[in-house]
């Protein structure tokens, strides 16, 4: 045994020797030596063994750097080198110094590789640590691979890290890594001045290249993918125009893969692409200062995002069951499915908290910054925020949206429901698009369909155009149907139709207003009763009905027709009406024909400034399935007229230079009151202008009242100066 109590200076065989080039003289040179040089002192050395140790401080100088260590110890025979404590190593990568440190090192001379335990790796502003790391060697002393387990981490110069129970890094020949295995469960997180992101995944890898910089190659991810249960978290602090608000945002899937922006000099890693497999799911939620919490929901078989500079979301598409969920505590929830999905986005200006200056304000204070000072720290006020600007989908488009429930109400309102081919959302206009055979329903009493329809979802109307189709029909109140309620219902549960051109149903009031032409003019029926003109307005509030034409003048261009059962057989008839503007009350009954009107029944005419037609009043709503006592009849349908129809005229009032014509004779006056249970008309006029008829067979004759009847077309003449009263009949 040798011991030395001096410095020893002993050069040991690397881990791996470098290959001669041929005709070389065998010797390396010092820039291509794989030698370790060795200082220390207190060293014992067993000839016999070929062991040496010492439990001095030791120096060594390795082919790419130098380092030290408290005691080693060294088999000559073997190779083995062993570095027993407080392991401290630096070298560079691209120029650039990195600092190993290890509570133990282990060369391997023999398989070229060295095992450290408790390791940590200190790259410029990137760490790395491992319980244990086992580096491989090639024959020039490059490093291969790395292999890492137990508390793997690694630290990003943005403060990025990543957690894992594995790692195996794979080297270049100039020792830079080109790729990174990951497994046993995998855990990174990053924060930046108001964002913090972390997430998870079974196992993932990384790609890595080195490009060019100035003088130097830097290394950057290229490439990752996620693989099993991967799940990313980030939290927004402050929201657009509120600082104290904040947002949270989650990816959820199978597999997720990156892409990154090659590595520029002094920038953070920049992700540009984003492929999310297998279920994903984005979620987002915003919580403001005030008001209520909004939550969006996007799902698919695969989402694509596009991310431009900052890891902005620029870009989501999504292909297969596509589907979108919005929702918030004030009990709004929209929610739209389709096969396919397009989303943009755009950054808006999110104040911090504890500035409260608006966002102009920060812009401002954000250009001079830039141009004052390299430097200086960016400014805190002003952050942004990422916001939708657009949604489309494609193909079998489902859509639902339930507006925010009232205060105090106590029910929610009636949810929209849409279906088409394609739907756009522009949230600059709050407005969405259907288009490709677009349809809604209200609840369950109106279906409407059209070549577009646009809903606004700020104000929950919707505007409909080409070839426009609305059906109202029942509803259920207390358990029982009801019939329609739009205002012309005119009795009875049948549906009701309208067509026309265009319409605009508004949320507020609950109007529909549906538009047409002249020429081609708004249609609305119900079993016979029917109404056409320009534009037909629906109350649904008020159970009111409104008809007119835009810029039409004096022309009547309403058109109505009534059912009207006459005399006491019940003869069934139409009534036709004709007039400027309509106003009808489902409530009282009542229709309010104005201007230019005319009414014809089978071959009589009545003409008139204005003219009320009243229908018979509604019956008792039905007792419904199960409502009725046993035994009972059940009470007739709503709306049912009393001769049994729906709609049934009573009786009419028209005023106004009137005009009442049948086959061969003609009356004149100013009030004419039509009665369908006789089916008589009385007409009137006044003191000064009585009311007149003029007859083929009998000439002209007046008096107080003119009595029409049209069951078997006889005229009682009534009162006059004689007071005498005088019956004709006209020939058939």
């Amino acid at each position: 045994m040798i011991t030395s109590q001096g410095d020893v200076d002993i050069e040991l065989q690397g881990v791996s020797a470098p290959t001669p080039t041929p005709g070389s003289s065998g010797a390396a040179s010092d820039a291509n030596s794989n030698s370790i040089r060795v200082r220390t002192r207190g060293l014992t050395f067993l000839q016999k063994t070929g062991e040496a140790s010492t439990t001095q401080q030791v120096e060594f100088q390795l082919p790419r750097g130098a380092g030290t260590s408290v005691g080693a110890d060294y088999n000559s025979k073997t190779g083995v080198v062993v570095l027993n404590s407080q392991v401290h190593i630096t070298t560079s990568s691209n120029g650039k110094p990195a600092v190993v440190d290890a509570a133990r090192a282990t060369l391997l001379r023999s398989s070229d590789q060295a095992l450290l335990v408790n390791a940590t790796l200190n790259y410029e502003t990137e760490d790395g640590s491992a319980d244990e790391a086992t580096v491989y060697f090639r024959k020039d002393g490059t490093t291969e691979k790395i292999d890492a387990q137990g508390h793997v981490r690694m630290k990003t110069d943005t403060g990025a890290t990543v957690d894992t129970a594995t790692a195996r890094i794979w080297m270049d020949a100039k020792s830079q890594p080109t790729q990174a295995d990951l497994g046993g469960g995998v855990q990174f997180a990053s924060a930046r001045e108001n964002e913090t992101m972390h997430g998870s995944a079974s196992d993932g890898t990384l790609l890595f290249e080195t490009v060019s910089t100035g003088p130097h190659a830097q290394t950057g991810l290229r490439h990752g993918e996620f693989r099993r249960n991967v799940i990313f978290d980030e939290e927004v602090t402050g929201l657009a125009k509120d600082p104290r608000g904040h947002a949270d945002k989650q990816l959820h899937a199978e597999k997720v893969d990156v892409e990154f922006a090659p590595p520029q000099a002094g920038q953070s890693v920049q992700a540009r692409k984003a492929i999310a497999e297998g279920s994903p799911v984005v979620s987002s939620r915003q919580t403001p200062s005030k008001g209520p919490e909004q939550t969006t929901r996007i799902s698919g078989d695969q989402l694509v995002a596009t991310l431009d500079e900052g890891n902005a979301l620029r870009q989501l598409d999504g292909t297969g069951n596509t589907q979108i969920v919005q929702s918030a505590t004030d009990g709004s929830h929209n929610a739209s499915k389709g096969d396919v999905l397009h989303a943009t986005f755009v950054q808006q200006p999110a104040l911090a908290p504890g500035n409260q200056g608006q966002a102009a304000g920060g812009q401002a204070m954000a250009s001079q910054h830039k141009a004052g000072g390299a430097g200086k720290k960016k400014d805190q006020g002003l952050k942004m925020q990422t916001a939708l600007e657009t949604a489309i989908q494609d193909g079998n488009v489902v859509l639902t949206e339930t507006p925010a429930k009232k205060p105090g109400a106590a029910t929610q309102p009636a949810t929209l429901t849409g279906w088409a081919q394609h739907a756009e959302y522009h949230a600059a206009e709050e407005v969405l698009h259907l288009m490709g055979s677009p349809r809604i329903t209200d609840g369950e009493a109106m279906q409407m369909a059209a070549e577009s329809i646009d809903y606004h979802r700020d104000t929950q109307n919707a505007a409909a155009s080409g070839n426009v189709k609305a059906t109202y029909t029942q509803q259920q109140k207390n358990g029982q149907n009801t019939a329609p309620a739009v205002g012309f219902a005119g009795g009875g549960n049948s549906p009701v139709h309208v067509i026309a051109e265009r319409a605009t149903l508004v949320h507020a009031t609950n109007q529909n207003l549906f538009y047409g032409t002249v020429q081609a003019p708004a249609r609305m029926w119900q079993d016979a009763n029917s109404l056409l003109a320009p534009v037909i307005e629906i109350d649904r509030n008020q159970n009111l009905l409104k008809a007119w034409g835009e810029g039409t003048g004096t022309v009547p261009v309403v058109n109505a027709n009534f059912t009207s059962a006459m005399g006491a057989n019940h003869q069934q008839s139409v009534v036709r009406v004709h007039s400027q503007t309509l106003v009808y009350s489902d409530k009282t009954r009542q229709g309010d024909f104005h201007g230019t009107v005319s009414a014809e029944q089978t071959d009589e005419v009545v003409h008139a400034d204005d003219a009320l037609l009243f229908l018979k009043p509604a019956a008792a709503a039905s007792a419904g399935a199960g409502g009725a006592k046993q035994g009972s009849q059940p009470a007739p349908h709503a709306g049912a007229g009393s001769a049994g129809g729906p709609g049934q005229l009573d009786h009419m009032i028209a005023t106004g230079h009137v005009v009442f014509t049948q086959p061969g004779r003609k009356g004149n006056g100013e009030k004419l009151v039509y009665t369908a249970s006789d089916g008589s008309y009385v007409l009137t006029g006044t003191e000064a202008a009585p009311p007149q008829m003029w007859d083929r067979v009998h000439g002209t004759t007046t008096g107080a009242a003119l009595i029409f009847n049209s069951q078997d077309d006889s005229v009682v003449v009534s009162g006059g100066k004689s007071s005498a009263v005088t019956e004709t009949r006209a020939k058939k």
